[in-house]
């Protein structure tokens, strides 16, 4: 028993290590303003003539799309 919960904890520790560095990469890529746009419309958040949805609505104080 004590070697699952041993298992358990140190698949969840890789686990968390991979999300951090995922999350480092996404971070740091160099994207274009059009893989932006396109990476945003999937998630409901941008619609496909480029406006904010309901929530998002206040996200066009700060971005600029060209």
């Amino acid at each position: 028993m004590f070697s699952e919960i041993l298992i358990k904890d140190n698949m969840k520790t890789n686990q968390i290590k991979l999300l951090k560095e995922l999350a480092n990469e996404i971070r740091t890529a160099k994207r274009s303003g059009d893989e932006v746009v396109i990476s945003l419309q999937p998630a409901k958040i941008l619609t496909k003539q480029e406006n904010f949805t309901g929530k998002f609505n206040n996200l066009k104080r700060v971005c600029i799309f060209k």
